[in-house]
């Protein structure tokens, strides 16, 4: 499975939004039960995203498939 970078709340906010090289390219991290969110990490190659990276690269890794990777957020309503 694939491995993914994971957030805080505040360092979601920090880097979610547009790409200030690449009119088409956006960080949206995706939250998941317990306040986490997390970005997949081909984020970190991808040249739209350079502003962020060693920000990124400093932060934990979690394998999709590893028991504690945390669930989706289920939506009221949804």
């Amino acid at each position: 499975m694939a491995m993914f970078i994971l957030l805080t709340a505040g360092q979601a906010d920090h880097v979610r939004g547009p790409s200030i090289s690449t009119l088409a390219a956006a960080l949206n991290p995706v939250e998941r039960e317990g306040g986490v969110f997390v970005l997949g990490i081909d984020v970190l190659v991808d040249p739209s995203h350079e502003t962020h990276r060693d920000f990124l690269l400093a932060l934990p890794r979690l394998d999709g498939s590893d028991p504690s990777f945390p669930e989706t957020t289920v939506w009221a309503g949804a």
